[in-house]
């Protein structure tokens, strides 16, 4: 794989996307192309962290001391931990079967001399945010924190689960609106819904909705994810109430599926992915390439 390749790669993922092409041709000294065997190492605890690492195809695990996992899967990025605190590696990094990955140098994003100032801190700026972002969504941070830090990729806010708070009845749209967000993080890198809390991070509770009781409130979403989006995703959605400020809200932590989420709308299946801070219907034409990048199939 050629530099020019691998930059052409790179540069769709968020960390390094955006920038203007002299500076980006300047990355592409960064760059390392490895081909791995099933079960080769790329990492090991406590190794020092030179690389973040780009997977093309694949597929890695990372093992954590206390024998939790995390999964990645083509287009994903590793190793932000290790190159924000510049001592170590907090996991074991293993490749699930042959994988092609981009090893990319992290003491060259730090030195000036080979990449901009402006730009390694707009890099460094990206790669905190998704470490704070991955923190959140393994429930590392509390909800009254994440609201407070507002939405974005990984996280979105719904005032109500089935109320339409306009026309003051129960509307299968709001219902939809949740089971939307919910599939886009299933098929993107996860996230954290929480419902009960407006746009702007007012926590107004989820006492419109008009459920008797907390366990009906689960029960009713219990079931329209069943029906809606599959019972082979519910191992992948955590969901709990909880009160702050005396008002009792909706948590649904999310994590990103191993296959497709489709969810069901008048007589068609759409796929819904994160762009951003937003949920997209992607388009027919764009589903096909997605998922085949993203589900490695």
């Amino acid at each position: 794989m050629t530099k020019e390749e691998m930059l052409d790669t790179v540069i769709q993922h968020e960390v390094f996307a955006g920038f203007d092409t002299d500076e980006v041709k300047q990355l592409s000294s960064l760059f390392t192309f490895r081909t791995l065997r099933t079960s080769e190492v790329i990492f090991e605890i406590d190794d020092m962290p030179e690389h973040l690492i780009y997977l093309i195809e694949g597929a890695l695990t990372l093992n954590f001391p206390d024998s939790t996992t995390l999964k990645l899967l083509p287009g994903e990025l590793i190793g932000e931990i290790g190159v924000l605190n510049g001592d170590f590696r907090l996991g074991r990094l293993v490749a699930d079967q042959d994988s092609k990955i981009i090893s990319i140098c992290t003491p060259g994003l730090l030195e000036a001399s080979t990449i901009p100032a402006r730009m390694s801190l707009e890099i460094i700026k990206r790669l905190s945010k998704r470490v704070t972002n991955y923190l959140r969504s393994i429930q590392q941070i509390s909800t009254k924190e994440i609201i407070d830090a507002g939405e974005n990729e990984h996280t979105e806010f719904k005032s109500t689960l089935r109320w339409n708070l306009k026309a003051q009845k129960k509307d299968p749209r709001i219902t939809h609106a949740v089971l939307k967000t919910i599939a886009a993080f299933l098929n993107s890198t996860g996230g954290t819904l929480i419902i009960g809390v407006t746009d702007d991070s007012q926590i107004i509770g989820l006492e419109e909705d008009r459920f008797e009781n907390d366990d009906k409130l689960l029960l009713f979403i219990t079931n329209v994810i069943k029906s809606r989006l599959g019972t082979l995703h519910l191992d992948n959605i955590h969901y709990s109430t909880e009160k702050i400020n005396d008002k009792v809200i909706l948590r649904v932590d999310v994590k990103p599926s191993n296959t497709p989420c489709y969810l069901s709308e008048d007589k068609f299946d759409h796929f819904y992915i994160r762009t951003g801070p937003s949920t997209t219907d992607l388009r027919l034409s764009k589903v096909y390439d997605f998922i085949s990048v993203r589900f490695n199939l």
